[in-house]
């Protein structure tokens, strides 16, 4: 008889295992309903997204951001409704939409990142489809000044986005920015050193027209950071100074001057911005003389046949500038040798 008691004792209670069960189930169902809104919402089909959490409200009331999953659905629903789908307009559209799609998720602080991310992805695959149905792949600038290749590199079409940005440069007038975006192009293809001779080229002609907020090479960007920190600079002045500084701490690899136009523009500007800085000694014309005199002193082979250039002057005037960088750039100088 103990046996039998003891057997007995063991087995699950019908009316606890039924409980459970459908505690269970509906556990289930409730992730279900969710994971599917927040698939459909990834695949860009808000009206899947908003059944699925429709009815996960109508049975469990709220719970998992249900309130925001729906605003977003119909931030989609809307937007999609208008976008011009019969018109060479709607990867302009579709573009403009991510934007704004992307500031309302702030503005209402949806905070769920995979969600976002995942419906990034799908936007740009879209935006992609769209450029190659309106044969537009071969535009230089996507809308209001983008560059096509910034549109590939959204969507992850890295080979394609330096091809783009490539093949812009030469037919683009004002073509620094460009630069900046190749370079951030060559930081995701993982050719740092291609990139930073990217990056040089846009300072040195307009370190403004860089794009921070997009900026990809993070040890150059802590960089800036850190010269507005440490050395009380503004942001537009650090911009300028940075590529001294970042050649001093071996971030940045001066440029070779080869070609006799190239060197005789280079010394020209020079000249002409060291007329300027004698005239008003502004840190922000002291910065550009400074790099632009590093980069002299890196063709000295080649200054020696150019009239009126002497090293011992363009290193006298670095020292004026700033003597303790130049001091810092020395110490660099003499390293290299050493090492070389």
């Amino acid at each position: 008889m103990e046996s039998i008691k003891e057997d007995m004792s063991n087995q699950p209670n019908d009316s606890t295992t039924g409980i459970m069960g459908e505690q269970l189930s509906l556990f289930d169902e409730k992730n279900v309903l969710s994971n599917t809104g927040a698939s459909e919402l990834i695949r860009l089909n808000p009206e899947g997204a908003r059944k699925a959490f429709q009815s996960y409200q109508d049975i469990y009331r709220d719970g998992n951001d249900i309130e925001l999953k729906l605003k977003i659905t119909g931030f989609l629903l809307d937007g999609f409704a208008k976008c011009p789908v019969d018109s060479p307009e709607e990867p302009a559209y579709l573009y403009r939409l991510w934007n704004s799609f992307e500031k309302y998720t702030n503005e209402i602080t949806f905070n769920s990142e995979s969600i976002v991310s995942g419906i990034k992805d799908s936007f740009f695959r879209k935006i992609i489809e769209a450029i190659g149905r309106w044969n537009l792949t071969d535009e230089p600038f996507f809308l209001d000044n983008v560059p096509m290749g910034c549109v590939y590199m959204e969507a992850g079409n890295i080979d394609q986005a330096i091809a783009s940005l490539q093949a812009s440069i030469p037919v683009t007038e004002d073509n620094t920015a460009l630069y900046g975006y190749l370079g951030d192009a060559y930081i995701l293809r993982d050719e740092p050193d291609v990139a930073r001779r990217c990056y040089l080229e846009a300072l040195l002609a307009d370190a403004g027209s860089i794009d921070w907020n997009y900026l990809k090479d993070d040890e150059l960007a802590n960089l800036r950071a850190e010269l507005v920190e440490a050395f009380d600079m503004n942001e537009p002045l650090a911009a300028e100074w940075l590529p001294a500084h970042a050649f001093i701490r071996g971030l940045l690899q001066s440029k070779g001057l080869r070609l006799r136009e190239e060197m005789k523009r280079f010394v020209d500007e020079y000249q002409a911005l060291r007329k300027a800085y004698s005239r008003e000694s502004e840190p922000r014309l002291g910065a550009k003389l400074f790099i632009r005199s590093i980069i002299l002193c890196d063709n000295e082979a080649f200054i020696k046949l150019i009239k009126g250039m002497e090293l011992v002057e363009i290193r006298k005037k670095m020292k004026e500038i700033d003597s303790g960088l130049f001091s810092q750039y020395m110490k660099c100088i003499k390293n290299r040798k050493s090492h070389s």
